[in-house]
């Protein structure tokens, strides 16, 4: 999912916030006209009738037990291998009902007690996995033991066993550990949607329609207006500033209740945590965040400069959208755009651009596993440039599942740390950014793409600025010095401002710690995306400079799946070392270079 805020103007653009209530039609009628054809056809992609997939739950049920089975026992290298195959069957199995009840509950929340029967044979098969795992740990060291002739069948198994010895100190006990899981409800900020839920918001009058600052806020953000702008953000705060004591409360028992949990996990803390997840060091987080920071001079004076490059007014049908998306990715393989062409074809079934229901929570997501068919959902299309950022980003998520289907790669190695997941997506808006500014005409045109791709390409310091916020809201929280609203505000303000002028430019910004979901429900998930927004601009500047030699390579990472240490694939098919000390600031200098490139290259009669 799209999580990156773009600070543009006054206010606050998230890419991919929820919302509650049912979208608004489209006020274009050709728009309104197409979405109607973008709807998911379930029966065709995965199951006949509802009644069809609850009774192939049993399927599941049975490969779930058949792989719990198999972990019970000395694991000889013949069982370790038929268990694999049923980890591997289970998982496709359940990630097929997992992914239809999701989208079912998607484009209508009425639809909850799939949810609850898809989160209950995620219990069990999680529980088979880690018994699985336990096993392996116990007695299959010979099994992989360096020097044995253990053969391909084995070997492929391999990384997985490396990791699962890597974690092992760090497992407790099942009993201590369901212990932990019953307590997440008291520990973590699981009440923030309720309590966002909860928000009013007075509405902001554009366009003749009252609109709600959370619920059409990319809509108001990108209204030309600057005055509907600014009231907009200001009322958006104004909601969340109401319930101010109430957030503060939540996410400072969510840092403690982390912070335990860590070091009951035999962590030095959250953050070591995160970053042993991640596999990398808090030390190469921190020296992220501080390179970035050396060279914000650089952000900060294009924010002088360029002010709301998303406000603009111009609007795409989903047919357009999907044709430039699949048309952009042709720059790096044929096969790449034709995976896009199927997957945003309105008669495939498997993008949903507007969900019917009264409630919907998301705004953009799509499926990530490679399960063999993979599918798009979209809440509130309304065809801006910030809606086709949306779609390629998550559709490139979308593709890249089926490629690693296609590719055969295992359930096990299907999904891997979140930076290098998003960096693909993320790398895919400015492939799309940087095709549509290519091909433009007409110098206004031209002039504003170059800013939104500018803009996206320097969104490195938004994601740097939102880690460094909550880096040193954990930091004060942990250290005492961080007890209510005002500490909390003051914190952000100071590590805010050396990424930005954002505060600087709208003191009510300070509240960002209320806006920012991750920060109560996926903590230090920020450093990530910072890592995840420097791998982008890493591969937009190598596409760049040579598509020809980039795109094979770049299809081969996409389609090995995560097989080894992000470093070793990263390393192996596009020469980039993350462990580098200097990999931070060699990115950035390209950063700033594609920058100058843009500035330089000004169409005839450009006044800036």
């Amino acid at each position: 999912m799209v999580k990156a805020w773009i600070w543009a103007g006054s206010g606050v653009l998230g890419l991919a916030a929820p919302t509650i209530a049912a979208a608004p039609a489209p006020a274009n009628a050709a728009i309104a006209s197409e979405m109607r054809a973008y709807r998911f056809d379930l029966s065709r992609n995965f199951f006949a009738t509802f009644e069809q997939e609850i009774a192939t739950r049993s399927e599941v049920e049975a490969a779930i037990a058949e792989l719990d089975r198999l972990a019970d026992g000395t694991l000889t290298r013949a069982r370790l291998i038929e268990a694999m195959a049923a980890d591997d069957r289970a998982q496709r199995l359940f990630r097929k009902h997992d992914l239809y009840l999701f989208l079912r509950f998607a484009v209508d929340t009425r639809e909850e007690a799939g949810m609850a029967a898809a989160d209950a044979m995620r219990v069990r098969l999680r529980a088979a996995r880690t018994k699985l795992k336990r096993a392996a740990l116990a007695n299959g060291a010979a099994l992989f033991k360096t020097g044995m002739a253990a053969g391909a069948d084995i070997e492929r198994y391999r990384y997985w066993y490396d990791q699962a010895r890597r974690e092992a100190d760090h497992l407790l006990p099942v009993e201590q550990q369901q212990v932990i899981d019953s307590l997440d409800p008291l520990l973590g900020g699981v009440g923030y949607p309720q309590l966002v839920r909860n928000l009013q918001f007075a509405p902001v009058m554009a366009g003749g329609r009252k609109l709600d600052p959370r619920r059409d806020q990319a809509q108001l953000e990108a209204d030309k207006s600057p005055a509907i702008r600014e009231a907009a953000a200001h009322q958006l705060f104004a909601g969340y500033w109401a319930k101010r004591d109430q957030f503060a409360d939540l996410l400072i028992r969510s840092v403690k209740g982390g912070e335990a949990v860590a070091k009951l996990h035999r962590y030095g803390g959250a953050l070591d945590e995160a970053a042993f997840t991640a596999l990398v060091s808090p030390g190469q987080y921190r020296a992220l965040l501080t390179e970035v920071a050396r060279n914000a001079a650089t952000f900060k004076d294009w924010q002088r400069r360029v002010r709301d490059p998303f406000a603009r007014s111009a609007h795409w049908s989903p047919n357009e959208a999907a044709a430039m998306i699949a048309n952009s990715a042709k720059g790096i393989a044929p096969a790449y755009a034709a995976e896009f062409a199927q997957l945003l074809d309105p008669t495939n079934g498997r993008a949903d651009l507007a969900g019917p229901g009264p409630r919907v929570p998301i705004q953009g997501t799509a499926s990530v596993y490679p399960i063999g068919v993979s599918a798009i959902y979209m809440q509130n299309y309304q065809g801006d440039l910030l809606d086709l950022i949306i779609l390629a980003h998550e559709s490139g998520h979308a593709v890249q599942a089926q490629l690693m289907f296609r590719a055969g790669v295992p359930m096990i190695y299907a999904a891997g740390p979140g930076y290098f997941t998003e960096s693909f997506g993320r790398f895919q808006e400015l492939v799309l950014l940087d095709q549509l500014y290519r091909t433009a005409n007409g110098s206004k045109r031209v002039e504003w793409l170059r800013d939104a791709l500018a803009a996206r390409l320097l969104s490195v310091f938004n994601s740097a600025e939102e880690a460094a916020v909550e880096l040193a809201l954990h930091d004060a929280v942990n250290a005492g010095s961080a007890t209510g609203a005002d500490d909390l505000d003051a914190v952000t303000a100071k590590a805010s401002a050396a990424y930005s002028t954002q505060v600087a430019r709208n003191a009510e910004t300070r509240g960002m710690w209320m806006l920012s979901d991750g920060y109560y429900l996926a903590p230090y998930q920020e450093l990530n995306d910072a890592f995840a927004s420097l791998l982008a601009v890493r591969y937009y500047a190598m596409y760049r400079r040579d598509p020809t030699q980039f795109g094979p390579a770049y299809m081969a990472l996409l389609s090995g799946g995560y097989g080894d240490a992000p470093n070793a694939l990263l390393s192996r098919n596009l020469g980039i070392d993350m462990t580098d000390p200097d990999f931070a600031g060699i990115t950035l200098a390209a950063l700033r270079g594609q920058i100058d490139e843009l500035y330089r290259s000004l169409p005839e009669g450009d006044a800036r």
